[in-house]
């Protein structure tokens, strides 16, 4: 795992990424249901590590931990049996609802950065939303998208568009519309990181 990375503040959207798994990659058509088993275990304590970077201050950090686990979930779900055709419904929903809550929970606590080199950007955000849509989109043919299994796309999209408003109302007026106004300085310290 990627534990030693932190966020630069020159950090832009390509820091927020999803990239494959070193464990889990596309294979045939299934992979048993031990070595699925062991790769949800995988992924839910990888979770687990998301909510104590949260806690922790490591907000950048948590949110590309948490959209690497759930690329992965995405591109595998069949594979991981996180589909709704057999196995134990209870423990889908499970993994599903924990997954979600996670996400919802990573953006309650979206200001608590513990430095600026942790802060999401607007730059994050739009690149978060992008993804969740296409993780939706991915997801629909399942039938995984806003319902207890599957990806809760409209409660995850809600809360990134409230940050993208919060983020856009704390712009200084001159910078959210690229016009200045030289009779009217703005003083940029007077403005919350």
């Amino acid at each position: 795992m990627d534990s030693q990375r932190t966020g630069s503040p020159e950090s832009n959207a390509s820091t927020v990424s999803c990239p494959s798994s070193p464990s889990l990659q596309p294979q045939g058509p299934a992979i048993d249901e031990q070595r699925a088993a062991e790769e949800l275990a995988t992924i839910q304590e990888e979770l687990q590590n998301v909510l104590e970077y949260v806690d922790h201050g490591m907000i950048l950090k948590s949110f590309d931990t948490l959209s690497r686990l759930t690329d992965i979930v995405v591109t595998n779900c069949e594979k991981l049996g996180l589909t709704s055709d057999g196995g134990a419904i209870d423990q889908k929903a499970g993994f599903w609802a924990g997954l979600n809550n996670c996400w919802l929970f990573a953006f309650s606590n979206y200001g608590n950065a513990r430095s600026e080199d942790q802060r999401l950007l607007e730059p994050h955000l739009h690149h978060l939303h992008n993804s969740v849509k296409a993780w939706a989109d991915a997801l629909e043919k399942y039938g995984l998208v806003n319902y207890e299994l599957g990806l809760w796309e409209q409660n995850i999209l809600e809360a990134i568009e409230a940050r993208l408003i919060n983020t856009v109302a704390h712009v200084p007026p001159s910078a959210a519309t690229g016009l200045e106004d030289e009779d009217n300085e703005v003083d940029e310290d007077s403005y919350g990181s």
